[in-house]
């Protein structure tokens, strides 16, 4: 939607000029919804417009977005683009903005069923139907993390799965060979032990960390909800599940137990692996190119762990761009995420390698899957056909903090594994209904 000031004008000249009715009517855009080829207002020149975007980004993840929009400002001059920094509790202040209809023009969200309900977000799939928008340049995972009750809320920003980050200093002292795609859940937990010692972790694992934990699930066969988001009891405690519940149970016995004070997680031990305290360590791509950058260690990655018989099954990290149902430069705003979204957009954001790009085509011409850092990253999207949890309901939080503290009785009481699951999955079941 155009700002209210060319309503206005448009209005007067139509009234004034009848027989340029068929140029000035309308709101200045062409079938598609796109501005229109000279578009202009009265005056003759294009009306400035001035964008907020929104994101969780700041600092050196910030930049490869803020290259990206100084892109689009240059090929849109009657476009301003506001950045909008906001790296703490963010989830909290996007939700606030939208019920108080403050929201910013264009914004990166991730967990849609949280979202969505409040009815204040701009389904996109008009937008795609009018500009005949092709969403198979993207990887159809992707696209099932942007659509939410059959509706489309986001296109694609970037992706990352996670992969197993190891020093291969600490393997050397060790004696220790280095991993290799494909190793079993047994050697994984036989590696760790072996490069555990007073002041050094060989894995980090905790109860806390139940997102992080799902594709050791998946890789067994296992899940925490149904697909549908309706079910949790007879799936949380399922046979397959009790099987992996041990096998983290004995990671963490492993190296984890003596981390008695929670210092570290799989996501805040960045500074504890380059230091050398964590030989082996799970996360996503975005902090590979300061590590690399800093050189303080030599370090490889490989694939997670799989069990006897079972399937990589990849956790995506993604977000999509979405626009506000009230939003005053609708039009303008689904420019500027078409763009960012785009092969134009999304090969400027990742040229550090700090994320992959949600279009296919890009990401062959990058050769990522190639890069020997990066090979495993595009090795656990191959089987990759899961949504994560919080995607398939939006009582999931709720039922979340129910699991963890099953996980914790578990990790550090030493409950028993199936009666607990059983136990959790009712409780969680609850929080459903």
């Amino acid at each position: 939607m155009i700002s209210a000031k060319r309503s206005w004008m448009s209005v007067v000249v139509m009234v004034l000029c009848v027989s340029l009715l068929a140029a000035c009517g309308g709101n200045g855009k062409n079938e598609s919804g796109s501005e229109a080829e000279g578009s202009a207002s009265a005056g003759g020149s294009p009306e400035k417009v001035t964008l907020r975007f929104m994101t969780w980004d700041s600092g050196q993840t910030l930049q490869p977005y803020q290259n990206a929009i100084n892109a689009f400002m240059e090929k849109h001059p009657n476009i301003e683009v506001k950045v909008e920094s906001v790296p703490d509790n963010y989830d909290q202040k996007l939700l606030t903005a939208l019920a108080s209809n403050t929201a910013p023009d264009v914004f990166m969200a991730w967990n849609y069923p949280l979202y969505v309900p409040g009815g204040a977000l701009e389904d996109l799939g008009p937008w795609v139907e009018k500009d005949q928008y092709d969403l198979n340049m993207y990887y159809p995972i992707l696209m099932d993390y942007m659509k939410y009750g059959g509706k489309l809320w986001g296109l694609p920003t970037t992706y990352s799965p996670r992969a197993i980050y190891y020093n291969k200093k600490l393997f050397d002292e060790a004696k220790v060979p280095y991993p290799q795609d494909g190793w079993t859940w047994d050697e994984f937990v036989e590696t760790v032990g072996k490069l555990t010692k007073p002041g050094q972790y060989g894995f980090i694992a905790t109860p806390d960390d139940v997102f992080t934990a799902q594709p050791f699930f998946w890789s067994n066969g296992g899940d925490f909800i149904s697909d549908d988001g309706k079910q949790i009891e007879g799936v949380l405690n399922s046979e397959q599940n009790v099987k992996t519940m041990e096998f983290l149970k004995r990671v963490y016995d492993a190296s984890s137990k003596i981390n008695t004070a929670g210092k570290f997680s799989t996501n805040n031990g960045i500074e504890a692996f380059q230091t050398g305290q964590i030989a082996m360590w799970d996360n996503g791509m975005w902090p590979l190119g300061d590590m690399l950058a800093a050189g303080k260690l030599d370090l490889g990655t490989v694939t997670h762990p799989i069990p006897e018989g079972g399937t990589l099954k990849g956790i995506i990290h993604t977000s999509g761009y979405s626009m506000p149902k009230n939003g005053e430069h609708k039009d303008e705003a689904w420019e500027l995420i078409k763009f960012m979204s785009g092969p134009e957009g999304s090969k400027i954001i990742t040229a550090n390698k700090f994320a992959f790009s949600p279009v296919k085509q890009v990401d062959k011409e990058n050769g990522y899957a190639n890069d020997p850092y990066l090979k495993a990253f595009a090795k656990e999207l191959e089987n990759s056909d899961k949504l994560i949890a919080n995607m398939r309901t939006e009582k999931w939080s709720q039922a979340e903090d129910i699991i963890r503290s099953g996980f914790q009785a578990i990790f550090y009481n030493n409950a028993d594994i199936k009666k607990m699951l059983d136990t959790t999955a009712q409780k969680a079941q609850e929080v459903l209904k």
